[in-house]
C-alpha cells in the first residue's frame, strides 16, 4: 500500500499538527503493547520518545498597528 500525504509539506501549521499526532499514536501504541506483551519496533520507539513540537498558530495581523493600540488613528475628533 502506497502512504499518499495529506497535507502541505510547506505549511508549518499543518506538519506540526501531523508530527504530533504521529507521536502521540506511538506513544499509544508502546502503552498497547506493553500491555499485551508484544515488542514495539525500534522505530515506533524512537519516534514516541520525541519532544512534542509546539502549536503553531498563524496570528493574522492588524491593518493598522496605530489603530489597535489607541493612536491617532483611533481617535474620533
Amino acid at each position: 500500500m502506497t502512504y499518499r500525504r495529506t497535507y502541505d509539506p510547506n505549511d508549518r501549521e499543518q506538519v506540526a499538527a501531523v508530527l504530533r499526532k504521529e507521536i502521540r499514536a506511538a506513544r499509544l501504541k508502546m502503552t498497547l503493547d506493553k500491555k499485551q506483551g508484544r515488542e514495539t519496533s525500534p522505530q515506533v520507539k524512537l519516534l514516541a520518545g520525541l519532544t512534542l513540537p509546539p502549536l503553531v498558530r498563524q496570528v493574522p495581523r492588524a491593518r493598522n498597528a496605530q489603530a489597535d493600540e489607541g493612536g491617532p488613528a483611533a481617535a474620533t475628533e
